[in-house]
C-alpha cells in the first residue's frame, strides 16, 4: 500500500515538473517577441534647399543643389546602416560635409538631375512641384523611419530663371512595396510660371495674328486675291508659331491649354477663308457690275434695294462686314 501511494506522489511530482517545463519553454518566445517588438529607430532628417539649375520640361527633369542631413540617437542605429539610403526618383552625386558617429550626426551636399512626369494640361499657365524622395534600402518602417527636420528651409539666394517660386516643404510618408512598408522623406518646392510674362509670350502674339487676319473682312471683295493672300500667309504664321510653342514640350497624350487656344485659332482661319474663297466665286459669278455694288456697300442703297433680290441672302447675313467699307 506505502508503495502505491509513494509511486502517485513521485508520478504527481513528475506531472509537476512536466507542466513547469512546458510552461518555462513556451514562455520563451513571448519574451524574445516583446523583446524584438521594440519602436522602430528614428532618424531626424532635414534638407536647404541651395539652388535649382534647370527646370527641363521637355526631358522631364530638374536639376537641385541641396544639403541634407542625417541625425540620430548613438547607440540606436550606426552610420552605416543610415547611409544606406537612396533617392527613388533621381541618382545625383552626393558628397560628405560633416560626419560624426559619436555625436549622431551625418550630412551631405547633393547634386543632380531627378526625373518626374509634369503634367502640362495647363502650359503655358501651368505650375509643378519639384519633388525629391529619399528611402532606406533595406531597413522597413518596423526598423527605421523618416522624422521631419523644422529647421529644413530654402537659401535665401534661390532662383529658377522663368519660374516663380510658390511654396516649400517637407513631409514623411510610407511608401508600400512588395509587402514592406518603407518610411519616405520628400521635400518639394512648387514653381509656377509668371502670369503676366506668360501672356505677353505666348497669348499676345497669337492675338495679333488672328486680328490681322481679321482685316479681310474690311477689304473690298473685288481683292478677293489679296484677302487670300492675307488669310494664307497669317495661317502660316500661326501654324508656325504652333510649333515653336510646343517645341520645349514632350510628346504628350493630351490636349495642353495652349492647344485648345490654338484650335480656336484655327478655326477663325478656316472662317476666314471660307468667307474669302464664298466672296471670290460672287465677284465671278456677278462680273464688275455686282462687284461695284458690293464694294459702295451702304452708298448706294438704291441700287442695293434694287440688286437685293439678286443676292443670295446667306450672303448678307454671314458676312455684313463686307458693306462696310
Amino acid at each position: 500500500m506505502n508503495k502505491i501511494g509513494h509511486d502517485s506522489c513521485g508520478l504527481a511530482f513528475k506531472l509537476i515538473a512536466l507542466m513547469l517545463l512546458g510552461a518555462t519553454i513556451s514562455s520563451v518566445p513571448l519574451v524574445q517577441a516583446k523583446a524584438e517588438a521594440k519602436p522602430p529607430v528614428e532618424v531626424l532628417t532635414g534638407v536647404r534647399l541651395v539652388n535649382v539649375e534647370k527646370v527641363d520640361l521637355a526631358s522631364n527633369t530638374y536639376r537641385l543643389d541641396f544639403y541634407l542631413w542625417f541625425s540620430w540617437t548613438p547607440g540606436e542605429v550606426n552610420m552605416t546602416q543610415v547611409q544606406a539610403f537612396e533617392f527613388l526618383n533621381g541618382s545625383p552625386s552626393k558628397d560628405v560635409v560633416f560626419a560624426t558617429e559619436a555625436e549622431g550626426f551625418l550630412e551631405y551636399r547633393v547634386k543632380g538631375d531627378f526625373v518626374k512626369t509634369f503634367d502640362l494640361s495647363r502650359y503655358p499657365f501651368e505650375s509643378h512641384a519639384l519633388v525629391v524622395t529619399i528611402e532606406h534600402k533595406n531597413m522597413n518602417s518596423t526598423a527605421l523611419v523618416y522624422t521631419v527636420d523644422k529647421d529644413s528651409s530654402l537659401d535665401s539666394g534661390v532662383n529658377v530663371v522663368g519660374w516663380d517660386l510658390l511654396s516649400f516643404d517637407t513631409y514623411a510618408v510610407e511608401h508600400e512595396f512588395s509587402g514592406n512598408s518603407f518610411s519616405n522623406f520628400v521635400f518639394d518646392l512648387r514653381v509656377g510660371r509668371p502670369f503676366f510674362s506668360s501672356l505677353v509670350k505666348n497669348v499676345l502674339p497669337i492675338t495679333v495674328i488672328v486680328v490681322i487676319s481679321l482685316l479681310t473682312f474690311f477689304m473690298a471683295p473685288q481683292n478677293f486675291g489679296q484677302r487670300i493672300g492675307l488669310a494664307v500667309s497669317t495661317l502660316m504664321a500661326a501654324s508656325a508659331f504652333h510649333l515653336s510653342l510646343l517645341s520645349g514640350l514632350p510628346p504628350t497624350g493630351y490636349l495642353t491649354l495652349a492647344d485648345r487656344m490654338m484650335l480656336i485659332v484655327y478655326i477663325i482661319f478656316l472662317f476666314n477663308l471660307a468667307v474669302s474663297v464664298y466672296i471670290m466665286r460672287l465677284v465671278d459669278a456677278k462680273r464688275n457690275d455686282d462687284a461695284e455694288v458690293q464694294r459702295q456697300g451702304g452708298e448706294d442703297t438704291g441700287r442695293l434695294g434694287c440688286d437685293a433680290h439678286r443676292r443670295p441672302a446667306v450672303h448678307l447675313t454671314l458676312f455684313p462686314p463686307i458693306f462696310f467699307h
